[in-house]
């Protein structure tokens, strides 16, 4: 993962249309798309909205494996069209203490 002091990996939606949620088209969903991740060393957490702070290591870390996950809701009187949902997302690896 890091051989840094610290690290945090964040998740963002860079776009300008419908940020955080999935588009098909014109269309987007209601609810912001969420998303986790574990590592095999047990850090992690729960699922959350993006944009996201999903992992955050406290000291240096190599070949830590990570399982991200995505989740989307679904409002009970949504209704879903036809197609493909999608969005481009961007993983951040940073550091404040290098």
């Amino acid at each position: 993962m890091s051989t840094a002091q610290n690290a945090t990996l964040t998740v963002s939606d860079p776009s300008a249309v419908a940020p955080g949620g999935l588009v098909n088209g014109a269309y987007s969903l209601a609810q912001p798309l969420q998303v986790r991740a574990q590592s095999a060393l047990g850090v992690g957490g729960a699922f959350a909205a993006l944009p996201a702070e999903v992992l955050a290591y406290a000291g240096p870390v190599s070949n830590d494996a990570v399982t991200v996950a995505f989740k989307q809701p679904i409002g009970a009187g949504e209704g879903l069209r036809t197609g493909t949902y999608s969005k481009t997302l961007t993983f951040t690896l940073s550091t404040t203490a290098p």
